[in-house]
């Protein structure tokens, strides 16, 4: 987190009161699990949520930036709690090589600890809060849950339809970027027009940040991703760059379509092999540059409505925020 924002020191010390806030309140939580949540709430990440929470924050002329760092600490729990229950739906060992709370407790205590994440962050959020109330943090995670089940249960549909995708990945990613930007300028007392334009920016910021990280598991480095390429492919998990090879082959003859054939042949997972096929196929037919393209566009609408945020500081700051993402490459 730190080397991610060392341009920008405001913004790195109010991150680093972000995670001390979180630590402070999980602090309290039964000895079993404790440790448990802290070296989970400690282990690092880019804290993106927040940081638009707090950039967006800035907007106003009397930013109250106590209670911009408490509703940013609300948005990283979320997000903290829907990895925890990310990793038992996938089964995960590890993320990031770092020994996962289901690896390391198993199911059962994994989805406690993951809903007592949650409860504290509700319990920050406060029933007189003008900005940010209960009901638009249950949205939030409606959405996120909805996307999650709905992927769930299509485990190993390759057959998806874009539409499909981008409603999936709006509600488990760009939802909360959205709820983030929205929040942080909320806090700031900028006008109703303003929020929903903030509110744009981290919908768009969202999808794009989505798309990009499903491109990096055809093509993203293995050693800065933490895991193999190819895992969503080998977890029955349709991404943008697949769907749009897949789209791709439907013009070409049926003996000629190697990846379709290569999907509809599977009896379970695919073995290593296919998946590095798979990959293989879906770079080879543009689905990664087809997809980057996609993302570009989402890109593009962000910083557009960036350029009509009246403080021109935190215009640009968002828009080196939104670069330093695109360029990523794990």
């Amino acid at each position: 987190m730190h080397e991610f924002y060392e341009d920008e020191p405001e913004l790195q010390q109010e991150l680093t009161s972000v995670r001390a806030t979180i630590v402070k309140t999980v602090e309290s939580s039964h000895g079993f699990i404790r440790a448990l949540l802290l070296s989970h709430v400690q282990s690092g990440g880019k804290m993106l949520r927040p940081a638009l929470v707090l950039l967006c924050s800035s907007l106003g002329e009397n930013s109250d930036r106590k209670r911009a760092i408490e509703v940013a600490s609300v948005l990283e729990l979320i997000h903290l709690a829907s990895l925890v229950h990310d990793d038992i739906i996938d089964s995960a060992k590890t993320r990031r090589g770092v020994p996962t709370i289901f690896a390391q407790v198993g199911a059962k205590q994994a989805v406690l600890a993951g809903d007592y994440l949650l409860a504290r962050a509700l319990s920050l959020v406060g029933s007189d809060s003008g900005e940010m109330d209960s009901r638009v943090i249950s949205n939030a995670l409606g959405r996120l849950c909805e996307s999650e089940l709905e992927q769930d249960a299509g485990q190993g549909d390759f057959s998806i339809s874009k539409a499909t995708y981008y409603r999936r990945i709006a509600g488990k990613t760009a939802s909360l970027f959205a709820l983030s930007c929205y929040a942080g300028s909320a806090v700031a007392k900028v006008t109703e027009v303003e929020k929903m334009v903030c509110h744009r920016i981290g919908y768009a910021m969202g999808m794009s940040f989505q798309i990009q990280d499903d491109i990096l598991d055809y093509v993203g480095s293995e050693e800065k991703l933490g895991k193999r390429t190819g895992k969503d492919l080998k977890e029955g998990v349709p991404t943008l760059p697949l769907l749009l090879a897949l789209e791709a082959e439907k013009a070409m003859p049926e003996h000629d379509r190697k990846l379709t054939i290569l999907l509809s042949k599977k009896s379970g997972p695919l073995s290593k092999a296919a998946v590095a096929k798979a990959v293989s196929l879906v770079v080879a037919l543009d689905g990664v540059q087809k997809a980057d393209s996609i993302a570009q566009s989402y890109k593009d609408r962000a910083l557009k409505d960036i350029q009509t945020l009246r403080d021109r500081k935190t215009a640009i700051q968002l828009t080196q925020l939104f670069e330093k993402l695109a360029v990523r490459s794990g």
